[in-house]
């Protein structure tokens, strides 16, 4: 009769023993978990694409980093010490790299992707922006970079990445409105964009900052600057603006569409395509941007996309990332 007491004994030591340690592993918050490995991280919701090199980086929910070294064939999740919404990534070198998220966290990789580290997360439960997401990145080049996010969140960096400042009073914002995204030109005009129409432009790498006359007062997405004098910008309502002179004027070009647009990308060939909500993909031969509808049949939307050589393309967003040859229905 003792065996059996002894066993059950033993168990429920186990047990209690056990108990601690799995509510410690669930009372960790998502910058203290890292991303889960999952065979579906591609096909999982993705925001943001860049190029490291030649090898292609994706991010999205839960933490999830994929990189593809194959244009998007195929790809491999990497390793991340945390598992929060990801929003956007950028690789001023082809092994250099930075993604932004919820939380404020800031994210890099010094191996073209495959391994992160946190640089910086915001656990600061009375910060005035605590929980805030960031939600773009930009460097001019492996020191000084941008990210941008809810409530005017901006912060700079000279260092790599090593220290980051909070630049928000360099923007005339003091409404603190969303910023959604910030793209510059190496070497020319940086531009951050946000809700209720806002836009900025610094022509001195970021040390001062200017207001621009604004084409819409609803959100911009997003900003793709498509050489020193081309610049495009885009948000709700499928608008889309161009503008020829670094944008100190815009023009409007009619997409035909009220999904918002997310993303626009050039091509090799000169070609730009525009992306967006509910599979909105939208390509123009050249800079004169008369656009032709290639809708994506399954209508999931796209976030960002990214040329691939010739007239591929891979898109982000709904279902994950996807290859897609313009001009193929």
């Amino acid at each position: 009769m003792k065996k059996p007491s002894r066993l059950l004994f033993g168990l429920a030591l186990v047990t209690s023993l056990a108990v601690p340690a799995v509510y410690a592993e669930s009372a960790k918050t998502p910058l203290d978990r890292p991303a889960l490995m999952s065979a579906k991280a591609s096909k999982s919701l993705l925001i943001d694409v860049a190029a490291a090199g030649q090898r292609l980086v994706a991010v999205g929910e839960r933490g999830h980093i994929v990189f593809s070294d194959d244009n998007g064939k195929t790809w491999s999740q990497a390793k991340v010490p945390v598992s929060v919404m990801l929003t956007s990534v950028y690789f001023p070198t082809a092994q250099l790299g930075w993604a932004v998220g919820h939380n404020g966290v800031i994210l890099h990789s010094a191996d073209a992707g495959a391994t992160w580290t946190v640089q910086l997360a915001d656990r600061d439960a009375d910060s005035q922006k605590a929980g805030a997401p960031l939600l773009g990145v930009w460097f001019a080049d492996a020191s000084t970079g941008y990210a941008v996010g809810a409530y005017g969140y901006f912060l700079k960096t000279t260092d790599g990445g090593a220290t980051w400042s909070d630049h928000s009073v360099a923007l005339d914002n003091p409404d603190g409105w969303h910023l959604n995204a910030v793209r510059g030109v190496t070497g020319g005009p940086v531009y951050v964009v946000g809700e209720h129409g806002k836009l900025f432009r610094s022509l001195d790498n970021g040390n001062t900052w200017a207001v621009l006359a604004s084409p819409f007062e609803g959100s911009f997405f997003g900003v793709s600057p498509l050489g020193r004098d081309l610049v495009l910008i885009y948000g709700l309502q499928g608008r889309l603006f161009v503008s020829a002179d670094q944008g100190s004027s815009w023009q409007q070009v009619q997409t035909g569409v009220t999904s918002g647009i997310n993303a626009a990308a050039r091509l090799e060939n000169g070609s730009v395509v525009v992306a967006g909500n509910a599979g909105v993909v939208l390509v123009a031969a050249d800079a004169r941007l008369d656009l032709v509808p290639e809708m994506q049949s399954d209508r999931k939307s796209v976030s960002a996309v990214i040329p691939v050589g010739g007239n591929g393309i891979v898109t982000v967003g709904e279902g994950g990332a996807k290859s897609i040859a313009l001009g193929q229905k």
